[in-house]
């Protein structure tokens, strides 16, 4: 669930890899998007099924969180919403035997939208959230077992472990079981530093994600191991706390509200191309200069062009990447162009006119057709029929999934497009599967 007040909220992926971008972010609006508002729904849903035992079928057809401050009028749960969170029902069903069978005689408690606070150990009040569910194993006092579950239920797929990242977990699930170990593993009234031994067997973090293939990944590991990353990520929330915390690029840019593609003032990824272009890193452009000035490095990359076709494919690789962080400079140089223009400043060159028009009916729907239905034409002429389409058909309300499968099955053909040149990660050269393998050696129980 979307997390507002928390300034290092652990669902924010960007502050542990770029520090700048909590200040840099800060002045713009934090508003939720659709996608994110529809997805509340499903987890309000969750929320609401687990706290009171009953499966999601039993609220479709209902409307839910009505008067929520993302959605007033709530979520109307329909069968394709409560099919989605089921899944992820299901699953903890299935944990719940599971941890039985592996921890006879012990209390199993499930945990919905329960806080996390993983910067209280450290000494910080700004890096909280709330995680969807947690399973805990006990016996008496002593906790044996952990595992934290957060559902996702948009189609973007999201890692639990990778190991070329920097902080190996994906540092939401990470702050989240690292705030559920706290009570376990720190010390004092205030349980933070030192941290101690734990009668911990191990930890589960999970993704379910309906929406992707497939739909539950999980990374069992160690308690040290979660402790590890903490303290990784608590040296990254210090780093935030600097006045001149540094802006990084990188993958996590793409939803930053500063970054350049959405209207942003950030001009980091432009930097850092910029300083590729003038380092030897990529002194293939011009090996005869050491690319250091800023008019040798500018002059380099113009004459790079004219070798185009002697360039190696990794050249060629490291020369593309600098297209996307140079145009999106070029759009904020547009949008203050733009703004500079509104406000009454000239800008030699540059001027606000009219886009282009289109004609459009000046009175109401009900007047025009009763206008065309006077010039004799047919019912069908003033409002054009036209099929629907598959796409249209999966968001109807008035079909069951099981009758939209059926639909799809027999009726729907999948047409690929058009081969394309197209960007993809460095390392795919082996199966699409492999990328995202996330099976790790099997966790012993003690």
């Amino acid at each position: 669930m979307r997390e507002l007040h928390a300034r290092l909220s652990p669902s924010n992926h960007r502050w542990p890899h770029c520090p700048g971008s909590v200040k840099a972010e800060s002045g713009y609006e934090d508003s939720a998007g659709e996608a994110a508002i529809d997805g509340t729904g499903s987890h309000l849903l969750l929320e609401m099924c687990l706290k009171n035992g009953v499966l999601a079928s039993a609220y479709v057809g209902q409307v839910i969180g009505v008067n929520h401050e993302d959605s007033p009028n709530g979520w109307m749960v329909q069968d394709d919403r409560a099919a989605r969170v089921q899944q992820c029902l299901d699953y903890i069903r299935s944990r719940y035997e599971e941890l039985a069978e592996q921890f006879p005689g012990s209390d199993i408690s499930i945990e919905a939208e329960s806080k996390s606070d993983p910067g209280g150990a450290f000494g910080r009040d700004d890096w909280h959230g709330t995680c969807d569910v947690t399973i805990i194993v006990t016996n008496g006092a002593k906790a044996l077992f952990i595992e934290t579950i957060d559902y996702k239920d948009g189609r973007g797929f999201v890692t639990v472990y990778r190991e070329n990242s920097q902080f190996k977990l994906n540092t939401q699930l990470a702050s989240y079981m690292f705030g559920k170990l706290r009570d376990h593993v720190a010390s004092g009234p205030e349980r933070v530093r030192p941290f101690v031994p734990t009668d911990l067997t191990g930890c589960r973090l999970t993704i379910v994600q309906p929406k992707t293939n497939p739909t539950v990944r999980k990374y069992d590991c160690r308690p040290e191991f979660v402790i590890a990353v903490a303290e990784d990520l608590a040296a990254a929330a210090n780093k935030t706390d600097q006045p001149d915390a540094p802006l990084i690029a990188g993958d996590h840019c793409q939803w930053c509200k500063a970054s350049p593609k959405r209207g942003g003032h950030c001009t980091a990824g432009v930097r850092q191309s910029m300083e590729n272009i003038m380092s030897k890193d990529i002194s293939f452009i011009d090996s005869s200069t050491d690319l250091v000035p800023l008019d040798t490095g500018v002059n380099a990359l113009i004459s790079s062009f004219d070798r185009v076709a002697e360039m190696s494919g990794e050249e060629l690789s490291k020369l593309s990447e600098i297209e996307a962080s140079l145009m999106a400079s070029f759009d904020q140089v547009r949008n203050e162009i733009e703004r500079r223009i509104k406000d009454g400043e000239h800008v030699p060159g540059w001027a606000i006119k009219p886009g282009n028009g289109k004609y459009v009916w000046n009175a109401d729907e009900e007047a025009i057709a009763a206008a065309l239905k006077s010039r004799r034409l047919k019912k069908d002429e003033i409002y054009p029929a036209k099929l629907i389409s598959p796409a249209q058909v999966e968001k109807l309300s008035n079909l069951t999934t099981t009758q939209k499968e059926k639909i799809r099955k027999d009726y729907v053909t999948y047409l690929e497009g058009s081969d394309k040149l197209t960007m993809v990660a460095h390392d795919e050269k082996k199966d699409v599967k492999s990328i995202f393998d996330e099976s790790p050696a099997p966790l012993t129980f003690l």
